[in-house]
């Protein structure tokens, strides 16, 4: 798989490691979302991502915690918004801002 870089001047390739915050999960032993939270950091660096170009976005819930624990940008809403917020998130151009 040919290694992708998002970020103009970077040669460094990430490892999943790189994506996970210091926050330690608070889920119950055995549960599946150490296995979601581990194949998201995964995919992201294999897709050669950035976390400073990554948006994770969620509602409610135990799973919802993820964005707490990624490097990444997070938004931890409420129940039904995580859909739009994202929407907007993507809709929205990343411009810089000017007073």
């Amino acid at each position: 798989m040919e290694q992708r870089i998002n970020a103009p001047g970077v040669t460094a390739v990430l490892a999943a490691k790189d994506f996970k915050s210091d926050y330690k999960p608070v889920w119950c032993p055995g549960c599946g979302d150490y296995s979601v939270l581990a194949a998201i950091t995964k995919s992201l660096a294999m897709l050669a991502l950035r976390p400073e170009n990554v948006a994770v976005v969620s509602g409610i819930g135990c799973s919802s915690r993820i964005p707490a624990y990624t490097t990444c940008y997070g938004f931890h809403g409420v129940h039904g918004r995580a859909l739009p917020v994202a929407t907007g998130l993507k809709a929205r151009p990343c411009t810089p801002w000017k007073p």
